[in-house]
């Protein structure tokens, strides 16, 4: 049983969560919050993400016997069956509380679920096509807090963008970090098609994007004391990156990201 949580990475959809929720007040404002709603929105976004994670597994269980061979799948701990099974349980959870917010919501909640399995599958292995695809599905966590609320918002759609070249920097770095086993795996991404040097500068772009970015979204003096803080981040992730120390920059990534996600939740209230 513990294992079976382990591969969700809970903390990871925990994230994601909170970032539809972010999505949600920032169309709605948090006193229009619907707390039925919010429940629901949160629940299948931590569901459809833990499906997306565990199918990954499944599909790179032999390159994580070599990058990762303590996770879940290669480690022997669950079978490459029991993954596939548990991770379309998830989508299909996820998917049937989907259709209890609103019919856009479902369909956003089946689409993603489809492109996860078609990323674990086939686009990760695609140059850059599965870096932007991951991109896309951080980005759309807000979108769908915002679906939910059944009201467009400017606010909800820049968020998404920010979240989305934030995450597209940081899988190209993942990818660098991961050459080795990617390349015995037969993957082909940008560092292997490329090399690292010019995928960390690519991954770095992405990231000074985003930076620039932040500051156009009009969300208050707290939130640019925030997101700054959050920069700072980025911008030493980026001089890790460039220096050719992957490992660090993902460790700075992560941090901006979850110091980010504060900043959004802090102008969107």
């Amino acid at each position: 049983m513990h294992a079976l949580i382990e591969i969700l990475r809970p903390a990871n959809c925990l994230m994601a969560a909170v970032a539809s929720m972010v999505g949600m007040i920032s169309a709605s404002g948090l006193l229009g919050l619907d707390p039925r709603t919010a429940l629901l929105v949160t629940a299948v976004v931590f569901l459809v993400t833990g499906g997306g994670n565990v199918v990954n597994d499944y599909f790179d269980r032999d390159i994580d016997a070599v990058n990762r061979p303590s996770r879940p799948v290669p480690s022997g701990r669950i079978s490459p069956v029991l993954a596939l099974r548990w991770s379309f349980l998830l989508f299909l959870l996820g998917s049937a509380l989907a259709l209890m917010i609103n019919p856009l919501c479902l369909a956003l909640a089946a689409a993603n679920s489809l492109l996860l399995v078609a990323y674990a599958g086939y686009l990760k292995a695609t140059p850059l096509a599965g870096n932007l695809t991951v991109a896309y599905l951080t980005g759309s966590t807000f979108l769908f807090g915002g679906l939910a609320t059944g009201s467009y918002s400017e606010i909800t759609a820049v968020l998404s963008i920010l979240a989305g070249l934030a995450t597209l920097g940081r899988e190209i770095v993942k990818d660098v970090e991961d050459v080795d086993g990617d390349r015995a795996g037969g993957a082909r991404t940008l560092p292997i098609l490329f090399g690292p040097a010019l995928s960390s500068r690519a991954a770095a772009a992405a990231v000074l994007c985003g930076v620039a970015l932040s500051y156009l979204a009009p969300l208050g003096r707290p939130y640019l004391v925030a997101v700054t803080a959050a920069n700072i981040l980025f911008l030493a992730s980026v001089r890790k990156a460039l220096q050719g120390e992957p490992s660090a920059s993902q460790r700075f990534l992560k941090l901006g990201m979850a110091l980010a996600l504060v900043a959004f939740t802090i102008g969107s209230l």
